[in-house]
């Protein structure tokens, strides 16, 4: 671990400053994650949309002349990567106006406040999860104080089915709760030419290591799981997106891309089949835990 830390300062993605700040938990969690610091050149997916974070993380750069929306920060210390990447586009940093969050933890909400900062851009959030937001990811449901970051103050809410303008930019909100309260999977249309594509950034299904029953911080979460599975599989969904990338297959599909499937990041069926396998996991993961429940050992 002590030389994937070194590594890590020495690129400059967590500033020592910040790294002094991380609990042995977070440091732990990403030097197990080498990914979601990796560099990695930002990359158009369709239109005005770019992936601009690192290679493990979805970060996502919706542009127009109206002004830009990034959606999510990466984890903490994150924002030199991601503004040097905006940069690599010929992106002005103060044309973001807006800093969407995916969900309230230190992966996706790092270094939102940083970055918004550097932008001068609003914070929009779930109205469900910016008090988490606001504490730093301290006394989160699931996780406690295991993974903070910098608190991030969000300057509007949203709730499920809100859409938002800015210029020639329109995105929804839809409340895809579980992973967090407030969890949230983004939609917006971006067009190559006169085609036209719905674009989906789904928010995090999954539970690792969540106590699904029984837990007084969170007593309606497997109703909230089933809806978002739900929620998730109606969506209109040309090309998938979502905060960690291998969900979606990303890289893969955009290797397939590059050797000249123009359509590799195309298929209308994964929104669903995302939703659908997370379902299944989820199934597992509750039947077990009422099965210890049943069976204490």
């Amino acid at each position: 671990m002590r030389a994937f830390i070194t590594a890590v300062l020495l690129s400059g993605l967590i500033a020592p400053s910040v790294h002094a700040q991380l609990p042995a938990s977070e440091l732990k969690n990403l030097a197990e994650n080498p990914s979601w610091t990796a560099p990695q050149k930002p990359v158009r997916v369709y239109g005005n949309t770019f992936s601009v974070g690192p290679q493990g993380l979805g970060v996502f750069l919706i542009t127009a002349r109206t002004g830009d929306v990034l959606i999510d920060g990466g984890v903490p210390g994150a924002a030199a990567l991601i503004e040097g990447n905006i940069r690599a586009l010929g992106v002005d940093l103060r044309d973001i106006k807006w800093i969407l969050n995916s969900h309230a933890h230190f992966d996706h909400a790092g270094d939102i406040a940083q970055i918004a900062h550097d932008a001068g851009a609003q914070i929009i959030a779930n109205a469900a999860d910016t008090a988490l937001l606001a504490r730093g990811g301290h006394d989160d449901p699931e996780y406690g104080t295991r993974f903070p970051f910098p608190p991030v103050h969000t300057t509007r809410t949203v709730t499920d089915g809100q859409k938002l303008q800015l210029g020639d930019i329109v995105l929804t909100a839809h409340s895809t709760p579980g992973h967090t309260k407030g969890n949230t999977t983004w939609s917006w249309t971006s067009c190559e030419s006169k085609r036209c594509l719905h674009m989906v950034d789904i928010g995090s299904l999954s539970a690792p290591g969540y106590k699904l029953l029984g837990n007084p911080a969170y007593p309606d979460i497997v109703a909230d799981f089933e809806h978002s599975f739900t929620a998730v599989a109606a969506l209109p969904c040309d090309i998938a997106l979502a905060p960690h990338p291998g969900v979606v297959n990303f890289w893969e599909r955009v290797a397939k891309r590059e050797k000249g499937d123009a359509n590799a990041l195309v298929d209308s069926t994964q929104c669903r089949a995302v939703a659908n396998d997370a379902r299944e996991s989820f199934q597992k993961q509750l039947a077990k835990e009422r099965a210890n429940v049943a069976s204490p050992q």
